[in-house]
Protein backbone atom coordinates (compact mmCIF):
# COMPACT_ATOMS: atom_id res chain seq x y z
CA UNK A 1 0.00 0.00 0.00
CA UNK A 2 1.53 3.41 -0.95
CA UNK A 3 2.23 6.13 1.60
CA UNK A 4 -0.51 8.67 2.19
CA UNK A 5 -0.12 12.24 3.44
CA UNK A 6 -2.97 13.35 5.67
CA UNK A 7 -3.91 15.26 8.82
CA UNK A 8 -4.40 12.92 11.76
CA UNK A 9 -5.62 13.58 15.33
CA UNK A 10 -2.69 13.99 17.70
CA UNK A 11 -4.49 12.13 20.48
CA UNK A 12 -4.56 9.00 18.30
CA UNK A 13 -0.75 8.78 18.10
CA UNK A 14 1.16 6.41 20.38
CA UNK A 15 4.73 7.68 20.84
CA UNK A 16 5.82 5.41 23.65
CA UNK A 17 6.80 2.14 22.00
CA UNK A 18 9.14 3.06 19.14
CA UNK A 19 10.95 6.43 19.46
CA UNK A 20 14.56 6.17 20.47
CA UNK A 21 15.16 9.14 22.73
CA UNK A 22 13.73 9.37 26.24
CA UNK A 23 14.85 12.88 27.11
CA UNK A 24 12.05 15.25 28.02
CA UNK A 25 13.94 18.53 28.29
CA UNK A 26 14.92 19.75 24.82
CA UNK A 27 16.53 23.21 24.82
CA UNK A 28 15.69 23.67 21.13
CA UNK A 29 12.00 22.82 21.41
CA UNK A 30 10.91 26.42 21.99
CA UNK A 31 12.58 27.45 18.74
CA UNK A 32 10.79 24.67 16.90
CA UNK A 33 7.47 25.72 18.41
CA UNK A 34 8.03 29.32 17.32
CA UNK A 35 8.81 28.15 13.79
CA UNK A 36 5.67 26.02 13.65
CA UNK A 37 3.57 28.92 14.90
CA UNK A 38 4.98 31.18 12.21
CA UNK A 39 5.26 28.88 9.21
CA UNK A 40 3.27 25.77 10.10
CA UNK A 41 4.77 22.28 10.25
CA UNK A 42 6.92 22.12 7.10
CA UNK A 43 7.98 18.47 7.36
CA UNK A 44 5.29 15.92 8.33
CA UNK A 45 5.88 13.19 10.86
CA UNK A 46 5.82 9.52 9.88
CA UNK A 47 3.39 7.10 11.51
CA UNK A 48 2.20 3.56 10.92
CA UNK A 49 -1.42 2.51 11.51
CA UNK A 50 -2.37 0.22 14.41
CA UNK A 51 -5.66 -1.20 15.68
CA UNK A 52 -5.85 1.66 18.23
CA UNK A 53 -4.76 4.52 15.95
CA UNK A 54 -1.20 5.29 14.88
CA UNK A 55 2.31 4.51 16.08
CA UNK A 56 4.89 7.30 15.79
CA UNK A 57 7.92 6.30 13.72
CA UNK A 58 9.72 9.57 12.92
CA UNK A 59 9.20 13.07 14.31
CA UNK A 60 8.90 12.96 18.09
CA UNK A 61 10.15 16.55 18.56
CA UNK A 62 7.71 17.83 15.96
CA UNK A 63 4.88 15.94 17.61
CA UNK A 64 5.79 17.24 21.08
CA UNK A 65 6.03 20.80 19.77
CA UNK A 66 2.59 20.57 18.16
CA UNK A 67 1.17 19.06 21.35
CA UNK A 68 2.53 21.94 23.42
CA UNK A 69 1.04 24.40 20.97
CA UNK A 70 -2.37 22.85 21.59
CA UNK A 71 -2.83 21.61 18.03
CA UNK A 72 -5.43 18.88 17.64
CA UNK A 73 -4.15 17.46 14.33
CA UNK A 74 -0.77 17.11 12.64
CA UNK A 75 0.37 16.48 9.05
CA UNK A 76 1.62 12.90 8.81
CA UNK A 77 2.86 10.41 6.27
CA UNK A 78 1.00 7.16 6.97
CA UNK A 79 3.17 4.18 6.08
CA UNK A 80 2.37 0.52 6.78
CA UNK A 81 5.36 -0.98 8.59
CA UNK A 82 6.08 -3.93 10.81
CA UNK A 83 7.05 -3.03 14.37
CA UNK A 84 10.62 -4.15 13.67
CA UNK A 85 10.85 -2.06 10.51
CA UNK A 86 9.34 0.94 12.32
CA UNK A 87 12.04 0.69 14.98
CA UNK A 88 14.77 0.48 12.35
CA UNK A 89 13.42 3.56 10.57
CA UNK A 90 13.23 5.47 13.85
CA UNK A 91 16.84 4.53 14.59
CA UNK A 92 18.08 5.61 11.16
CA UNK A 93 16.14 8.88 11.37
CA UNK A 94 17.86 9.76 14.64
CA UNK A 95 21.25 8.96 13.14
CA UNK A 96 20.55 11.30 10.23
CA UNK A 97 19.45 14.24 12.38
CA UNK A 98 22.34 14.14 14.85
CA UNK A 99 24.88 11.62 16.20
CA UNK A 100 23.52 9.49 19.02
CA UNK A 101 25.01 9.24 22.46
CA UNK A 102 26.13 5.62 22.77
CA UNK A 103 23.88 5.21 25.83
CA UNK A 104 20.81 6.19 23.76
CA UNK A 105 21.93 3.93 20.94
CA UNK A 106 22.44 0.90 23.18
CA UNK A 107 19.12 1.47 24.95
CA UNK A 108 17.44 1.30 21.57
CA UNK A 109 19.38 -1.77 20.46
CA UNK A 110 18.46 -3.51 23.72
CA UNK A 111 14.82 -2.58 23.23
CA UNK A 112 14.65 -4.25 19.84
CA UNK A 113 16.53 -7.28 21.21
CA UNK A 114 19.30 -6.94 18.65
CA UNK A 115 21.97 -8.39 20.93
CA UNK A 116 20.45 -11.86 20.53
CA UNK A 117 21.87 -11.87 16.98
CA UNK A 118 25.50 -12.46 15.98
CA UNK A 119 27.38 -9.21 15.35
CA UNK A 120 27.44 -9.67 11.57
CA UNK A 121 23.67 -10.30 11.37
CA UNK A 122 22.85 -7.37 13.66
CA UNK A 123 25.12 -5.10 11.63
CA UNK A 124 23.45 -6.07 8.37
CA UNK A 125 19.97 -5.51 9.79
CA UNK A 126 20.73 -2.00 11.08
CA UNK A 127 23.31 -0.77 8.58
CA UNK A 128 26.13 -0.79 11.15
CA UNK A 129 29.57 -2.32 10.91
CA UNK A 130 30.25 -5.50 12.92
CA UNK A 131 32.81 -3.49 14.90
CA UNK A 132 30.13 -0.96 15.89
CA UNK A 133 27.87 -3.76 17.09
CA UNK A 134 30.74 -5.25 19.09
CA UNK A 135 31.35 -1.89 20.79
CA UNK A 136 27.64 -1.51 21.53
CA UNK A 137 27.56 -5.01 23.01
CA UNK A 138 30.53 -4.15 25.24
CA UNK A 139 28.83 -0.97 26.44
CA UNK A 140 25.62 -2.90 27.09
CA UNK A 141 27.51 -5.09 29.57
CA UNK A 142 28.16 -2.13 31.89
CA UNK A 143 26.00 -1.56 34.99
CA UNK A 144 23.08 0.90 34.54
CA UNK A 145 24.65 3.68 36.71
CA UNK A 146 27.72 3.75 34.44
CA UNK A 147 25.63 3.78 31.27
CA UNK A 148 23.58 6.63 32.74
CA UNK A 149 26.75 8.59 33.54
CA UNK A 150 27.63 8.43 29.84
CA UNK A 151 24.15 9.58 28.88
CA UNK A 152 24.42 12.65 31.12
CA UNK A 153 27.98 13.45 30.03
CA UNK A 154 29.55 12.70 33.41
CA UNK A 155 31.65 9.94 31.85
CA UNK A 156 33.03 9.96 28.30
CA UNK A 157 32.49 6.99 25.99
CA UNK A 158 36.17 6.09 25.69
CA UNK A 159 36.67 5.67 29.43
CA UNK A 160 33.35 3.83 29.73
CA UNK A 161 34.48 1.33 27.10
CA UNK A 162 37.78 0.93 28.94
CA UNK A 163 35.75 -0.26 31.93
CA UNK A 164 34.36 -3.12 29.83
CA UNK A 165 37.81 -4.74 30.04
CA UNK A 166 36.86 -5.57 33.63
CA UNK A 167 34.67 -8.66 33.76
CA UNK A 168 33.28 -8.19 37.27
CA UNK A 169 30.65 -5.54 37.98
CA UNK A 170 32.17 -4.86 41.40
CA UNK A 171 35.49 -3.95 39.76
CA UNK A 172 33.75 -1.78 37.16
CA UNK A 173 31.93 0.07 39.93
CA UNK A 174 35.10 0.54 41.98
CA UNK A 175 37.05 1.97 39.07
CA UNK A 176 34.11 4.15 38.02
CA UNK A 177 34.11 5.62 41.52
CA UNK A 178 37.84 6.27 41.17
CA UNK A 179 37.25 8.04 37.83
CA UNK A 180 34.62 10.31 39.38
CA UNK A 181 36.93 11.23 42.24
CA UNK A 182 40.23 11.57 40.35
CA UNK A 183 39.42 12.16 36.64
CA UNK A 184 42.45 10.20 35.37
CA UNK A 185 43.58 10.53 31.73
CA UNK A 186 42.85 7.53 29.52
CA UNK A 187 46.41 6.12 29.54
CA UNK A 188 46.50 6.22 33.34
CA UNK A 189 43.07 4.61 33.48
CA UNK A 190 44.17 1.79 31.15
CA UNK A 191 47.17 1.13 33.42
CA UNK A 192 44.91 1.10 36.48
CA UNK A 193 42.56 -1.39 34.80
CA UNK A 194 45.52 -3.65 34.04
CA UNK A 195 46.45 -3.49 37.73
CA UNK A 196 42.90 -4.28 38.85
CA UNK A 197 42.74 -7.26 36.51
CA UNK A 198 46.02 -8.51 37.97
CA UNK A 199 44.82 -7.95 41.55
CA UNK A 200 47.43 -5.25 42.13
CA UNK A 201 45.30 -2.16 42.84
CA UNK A 202 44.06 -2.44 46.42
CA UNK A 203 43.87 1.36 46.71
CA UNK A 204 40.93 1.57 44.30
Amino acid sequence: MPDTLTEIPIDQIDEQRVPLRERLNDPNLNGLMHSIQRFGLIEPIVVTPTDEGYLLVVGRRRLNACRRLGMSTIPAIVRRLSTERARELSYQSNLQTQPLNIADEVDFLRRIDIFRLPDADAAQQLGMSPEEVTIARRFNSLPPPIREAVRTGELDERRALALTRLSRETDQTRVFRYIRENDPPIDQLETLIDQVRAGQAPYV
